[in-house]
């Protein structure tokens, strides 16, 4: 679950977008300035977005692609 907003540091609400074509997805959505990450798309694959309130999130993509054990 998504903790805060990379940009004003409120937290952040998980939202799922059901469209009309096409298959359900969740988003990130930060209440207080409006901004929203699709996830896993946006919000895994970026590493310039940190939602860890503390400036000190793990890259899942570096931790992932780990290959010196």
């Amino acid at each position: 679950m998504p903790e805060h907003c990379p940009h004003c540091g409120t937290a952040v609400i998980s939202v799922r977008r059901e469209p009309e074509e096409g298959r359900p997805y969740e988003v990130w959505k930060c209440e207080d300035c409006e901004e929203e990450w699709r996830h896993p798309e946006e919000t895994v694959l970026d590493k310039d977005l940190d939602f860890s309130g503390n400036g000190k999130q793990l890259s899942r993509r570096d931790s992932d692609t780990d290959m010196t054990w």
